[in-house]
């Protein structure tokens, strides 16, 4: 399955570089190959102050290495049972190894267009493996390393699984540009099992919230993580396999309910679905660009732009999964986790149309006169409708 998915990223980057070139007169990709100390490599394409797009990186990274306990914990915190399933004792005195060797492969993508009636997007897809270390804490051997092991047991890993999604931020909302978006990835997802779509949009809708603001980033797509087989189930078989929409236990609510897939499933089938909605961004998101481009646009349609960046950069650096992971990577590349952000963004306090209001002396919020009431039927229509679909999740396929 590396070779697989290493093949896969790969010519999936060419594709979508070389589409998104054709769409470019002015500037063209910096193609930035580079390799990873620790163990890896990864090429990126960097786009910038293009006259279709402001920036657009197409990343794809093939790394291996140690995970430090650490790391393992915070991500267990997203892969439930995984300190569990590893099978050792990871931290404290009686540590029994210093880390996990691990092997992530996968395809990360952002554009953000010039015209800020084009749309963002971001999609990214991987595979990630975690494996037993050859030696021990104490430096003796590991019995559970294939090297060790007496059974003649090959080298299943210790977990594994696939993780990815594609999502759209519209600065200035177009129904249909958003409903040709979700129907693309629908039909995708669709000729694997009928309940991928469906879980998966709901999980990117509550993935891609702003909490402190109360709004969506932008109008959702799909999401998913730790898709993998059950526990009991080897490589090689097939099983229902669980889902999750993203819902967690709260106090209130301890049970979450489980959900299962429609049919069964095996590693082969699972990177088939991969590579379909890998497959499927380009017919999703290119014509919405080629429709947008060349629409005419003012500075005020450019300040809402730069508003609306602002909020994308708070949530990659505050609640992005992928980019806290990578920064607790050790010998991660910033300059590659950190292409997701926009070249201009901006924070204005107490925005006429997507502010969040004051909180006066009493604690109460408090909220301006202007901030869309009020303020003419024609003016902030366009802004007015994209707050509505962000503060409200909808279906579109």
């Amino acid at each position: 399955m590396r070779q697989r998915m290493e093949t896969y990223v790969k010519l999936l980057q060419h594709n979508i570089v070389s589409a998104l070139s054709q769409e470019e007169p002015k500037a063209r990709f910096l193609i930035d190959s580079w390799l990873r100390k620790e163990g890896g490599e990864g090429i990126s394409c960097v786009l910038q102050d293009g006259s279709t797009f402001e920036k657009a990186g197409v990343n794809i990274s093939v790394v291996h290495g140690t995970l430090p306990p650490a790391a393992v914990r915070q991500m267990s915190a997203d892969h439930a049972g995984l300190m569990e399933k590893t099978g050792y004792r990871l931290e404290g005195k009686d540590a029994d190894v210093k880390g996990l060797p691990f092997y992530a492969a996968g395809l990360s993508l952002v554009v953000h267009p010039r015209n800020p009636f084009a749309p963002t997007v971001h999609f990214n897809y991987r595979y990630f493996e975690l494996t037993h270390p050859e030696k021990l804490a104490d430096g003796s051997p590991n019995p559970r390393h294939p090297k060790n092991r007496k059974d003649g047991g090959g080298n299943e890993p210790i977990a594994w699984w696939f993780g990815g999604g594609t999502d759209l931020t519209p600065i200035y909302l177009f129904d249909e540009d958003a409903k040709h978006f979700h129907q693309t990835l629908k039909s995708a997802a669709d000729q694997h099992d009928p309940t991928f779509y469906p879980t998966w949009k709901k999980w990117c809708d509550k993935y891609f919230l702003i909490p402190h603001r109360g709004e969506a980033r932008g109008v959702g797509g799909i999401f998913f993580d730790d898709i993998t087989l059950p526990q009991w189930a080897s490589a090689t078989s097939s099983a229902y396999i669980p889902l999750s929409d993203g819902t967690k236990p709260t106090p209130s609510a301890p049970i979450v309910p489980s959900i299962s897939s429609g049919k069964p499933h095996d590693k082969d089938s699972l990177f088939a679905t991969v590579r379909s909605l890998g497959d499927a961004f380009l017919p999703a998101y290119l014509p919405l660009v080629q429709k947008r481009k060349a629409t005419p646009f003012t500075e005020a349609h450019e300040r809402w732009q730069q508003l609306r960046r602002g909020r994308y950069v708070e949530f990659n650096l505050v609640y992005d999964r992928g980019t806290k992971f990578g920064l607790q990577t050790p010998g991660a590349r910033i300059e590659s986790i950190l292409m997701s952000l926009p070249l201009k963004a901006r924070w204005e306090y107490m925005e006429r149309y997507s502010g969040g209001g004051a909180q006066g002396r009493d604690g109460k919020a408090t909220t301006r006169q202007d901030a869309g009431e009020g303020s003419g039927e024609e003016e902030g229509k366009l802004e007015r409708h994209t707050m509505e679909a962000l503060r409200k999740p909808r279906e579109w396929a």
